[in-house]
């Protein structure tokens, strides 16, 4: 669908949002569904799901989370002697902190914009219909606050995120459950394993391996929700808009990621068909075989060729070069 307009972000307004943001990194509750507990219950002992399977130590009660204490943690262990935060990590917290505040606004932009706020005022006498209606919508807001923020999140950390992150990939044995039920739920529960992968000794070994985890992790929670938005109503408002911030090339635009299945280029060097060392005779076979095979008949569904004969055999073999 074609996005017909666009609406500024701006910097004031998301100053508001920023300590509702930074609290979230502070604290956190979440308590784990019985699903995510069993994942590969019958694995290893050092199996990272098995060890975010144990991350509330077995207990059934709600656990707080810190993403800034484990920060803080990481530091003291990766880097004892600093006196500072180190510069990948205080990068990689506040590229988090300013992805959940856009999330936020982009949340309650959709609110506003799709009759959420209206709904959630009216809440006590809503009927069966404005029910399903009201979760419905709350379901949607979630997953597109925590889609925008995982967007916000690679934007802020691309430039200086490594070029290879297949080691970290590799270690990444994804995101036991997410959450769309509410905005609160949702955040809670992103930044609950968040942490717990942070907090784990074989994922983080270096201040770098931050940053570049950190863009694996929100990497998988768009794809985490871009496998539900099918699912999702009311995404009107999402799709017919486009929301640009202030003083900067970012912008939300439906569920649009540049960042998916981006990859580096290799040219090669354009050489003519002329300028192929070999003898004269393999590059004649290997052009007439060409032109044949390239004889296919779609409405026959075959090559005339295979009727006459013309297919000749081909083999391979290794030479010294300028024998074809």
């Amino acid at each position: 669908m074609e996005h017909n307009t666009t609406f500024p972000i701006k910097q004031t307004e998301l100053d508001v949002l920023r300590d509702e943001a930074s609290s979230y990194l502070k604290s956190v509750q979440w308590e784990q569904s019985q699903r995510a507990k069993n994942k590969d219950k019958d694995a290893k002992d050092e199996s990272i799901l098995l060890y975010l399977s144990r991350a509330t130590n077995g207990s059934s009660a709600a656990e707080v989370t810190s993403v800034s204490k484990t920060i803080l943690a990481l530091k003291k262990r990766l880097l004892p002697d600093s006196i500072a935060i180190p510069v990948h990590l205080n990068e990689t917290l506040y590229a988090v902190q300013e992805g959940i505040t856009l999330g936020i606004w982009i949340k309650d932009s959709y609110y506003d914009a799709s009759g959420l706020s209206s709904l959630s005022e009216r809440k006590s006498t809503l009927d069966n219909s404005g029910k399903r209606e009201y979760e419905s919508k709350m379901h949607t807001a979630t997953a597109y606050m925590l889609f925008a923020t995982a967007y916000n999140v690679l934007h802020n950390l691309q430039n200086v995120a490594s070029d290879d992150l297949s080691v970290m990939k590799n270690k990444f044995a994804g995101i036991p459950e997410v959450s769309i039920m509410s905005p609160l739920k949702g955040i809670s529960c992103a930044l609950f394993y968040y942490d717990k992968y942070l907090a784990h000794p074989e994922i983080i070994n270096s201040d770098k391996d931050v940053v570049d985890f950190t863009v694996v992790f929100f990497e998988a929670l768009i794809d985490e929700i871009q496998l539900r938005k099918s699912s999702l109503e009311y995404q009107e408002t999402i799709l017919d808009r486009t929301y640009k911030l202030e003083n900067s090339e970012f912008a939300v635009s439906g569920w649009s990621n540049v960042f998916a299945g981006t990859a580096k280029s290799i040219e090669f060097n354009q050489i003519q068909f002329e300028q192929i060392v070999g003898n004269r005779d393999a590059k004649h076979f290997a052009r007439r075989l060409t032109e044949r095979i390239l004889s296919y008949d779609f409405a026959e569904k075959k090559n005339p060729f295979q009727e006459l004969g013309g297919f000749m055999p081909v083999f391979m073999g290794y030479g010294i070069p300028g024998t074809g």
